[in-house]
This record gives structure tokens, C-alpha cells and sequence, in this order.
């Protein structure tokens, strides 16, 4: 322990969210460090992540801990914000290949079920320890919905949407989406969670589209 006190007193101290020693060798220890942390908080949450079991699960050394992440947080954050980013890409590209506005709303929602469905770990991270595991987290899960809600409010510009709608509408329906979401991934069945397509198309679109008319939706 004396050794590493000396070894990161010798060391600037990084800022949150600085850029990470370069190389590819220490992109690879930061994969490792993140995929471990995803795992680990999947399995027992934010408050039972140690940054001794990070290190032994992505087999690093304390000290390289510490030349990526200021502390555990700035860990948890960073884990977060790749998954935000991946899924993120993995979304934009399931709704690329649709022209209509509500078909592509249907086809982000039901890439991102799968994604949930294939990533239980990303999911708790995302969806619960995104809201329980701190103020960080819980800032970068508030920015992220409201960013969901911001793409959401295009719907606005259809024709079929009604002039006068709320302007809490997004935030309700993005928020009553993460909520279902979140109760299936905390009950370990993110397997599941495709069968929501129906209800989530109807949440998301019926504002703009009407039930009836929302594609996928129990009355479309």
C-alpha cells in the first residue's frame, strides 16, 4: 500500500473525465476496466463495485486504475457513457432504414429492447444504478432522457398531432418508457423486456399518431 501511495503521489492528479494515457495498449486496460465495472455493477450494484474488484476482474493494477479514473465514480460514469454511446449507435442505425417518423420511433424501440434483452449487466447499469448509484450517474440518466424526449418532440411537427399538446408530454412518455424498462432489468428479467413493444410504441407515439394509428401499438 506504500508503494502505490508513493507511486500516485508522484503522479498530477487527473481531473474527471480527462482523456485517458494514450496508446493502444492503455485503450485496452480502460476496455478491460470499463467491461469489468459493467459487469460488476450488473451483478451487485454500485455499492457493492469495489475498485479491488475492478482491478482483479479487468487484471490491471491499482495504479493503472488510477492513471484512467480519478476514483470509482468517475469509473461508474465513464461505464455509463460508453454504453449510452454504443447503444446510442446501435439505435440510430435500426432507425435509418425507415422514412416514416412513427416507423422509425418503433424500430429504435425495439432495437433498444433487444439491446436490453442481450445485455442484462449495461441494463442495470443504465436503467437502476443510473438512478440510485449517485449524483454523477444520476445526472448523466437525467441528460440522457432528456435528451430521448428532445427526438421525441419531432413528432410534434406531423400533421396528425394535435397544436396543444402538453409541453410535459415527452418527458411523461420517455419517463413512463424508462420505468417499465427499469422494472423488468430490476427484477432480473431483461429477457422479457421485448414483449413491451406494443405498450412502449403506443406510449411513445399515440400523442402524435393516435392509439389507433401508432404502428405496432395493441390497436394499430
Amino acid at each position: 500500500m506504500q508503494y502505490l501511495s508513493q507511486r500516485l503521489a508522484s503522479k498530477p492528479a487527473k481531473a474527471p473525465g480527462a482523456d485517458p494515457p494514450s496508446g493502444s495498449l492503455s485503450a485496452d486496460q480502460r476496455r478491460r476496466i470499463l467491461d469489468a465495472t459493467e459487469q460488476l455493477i450488473g451483478e451487485h450494484g454500485c455499492g457493492g463495485t469495489s475498485i479491488e474488484a475492478i482491478v482483479k476482474g479487468a487484471g490491471v493494477s491499482s495504479v493503472t486504475f488510477y492513471e484512467h479514473f480519478e476514483d470509482k465514480e468517475a469509473c461508474f460514469v465513464a461505464a455509463f457513457d460508453r454504453a449510452v454511446v454504443e447503444t446510442g449507435t446501435t439505435l440510430n442505425a435500426a432507425g435509418e432504414g425507415e422514412e416514416a417518423w412513427g416507423d422509425r420511433v418503433r424500430a429504435v424501440l425495439g432495437a433498444l429492447l433487444a439491446t436490453i434483452a442481450a445485455e442484462p449487466d449495461r441494463s442495470r447499469l443504465c436503467l437502476v444504478e443510473g438512478q440510485t448509484g449517485g449524483p454523477l450517474l444520476s445526472a448523466r440518466y437525467d441528460a440522457t432522457l432528456e435528451a430521448a424526449a428532445s427526438r421525441l418532440r419531432q413528432g410534434r411537427l406531423l400533421d396528425t398531432a394535435p397544436r396543444e399538446l402538453p409541453e410535459t408530454v415527452e418527458e411523461a412518455a420517455v419517463g413512463g418508457i424508462a420505468w417499465l424498462l427499469r422494472q423488468r432489468v430490476e427484477r432480473g428479467e431483461a429477457e422479457t423486456v421485448e414483449a413491451l413493444l406494443p405498450k412502449l410504441v403506443e406510449i411513445a407515439l399515440s400523442p402524435y399518431l393516435g392509439a389507433a394509428e401508432a404502428p405496432g401499438a395493441p390497436n394499430g
